[in-house]
């Protein structure tokens, strides 16, 4: 599951941002105000990747989320 949630996250998430639609996508893709939360798509993604680097798109969604309320 891990594989398929960074993948997921990282095209979906990936999209989103380059749209404009990360502060509609990191509540779906289960990340809040106060990070990624357990049992989500992030946190599978989390869990895979390991030590997230800064400025990877699980970096930046986190970001959009901890600046902008979600849903």
């Amino acid at each position: 599951m891990g594989f398929f949630s960074a993948a997921f996250v990282a095209v979906v998430g990936g999209a989103a941002i380059a749209v404009g639609g990360g502060p509609i996508v990191v509540g779906l893709l289960g990340i809040s105000e106060t990070g990624v939360v357990a049992g989500g798509l992030a946190a599978g993604a989390q869990a895979y990747v390991g030590n997230v680097a800064a400025g990877s798109i699980l970096a930046k969604l986190t970001s959009i989320a901890m600046l902008s309320p979600t849903p």
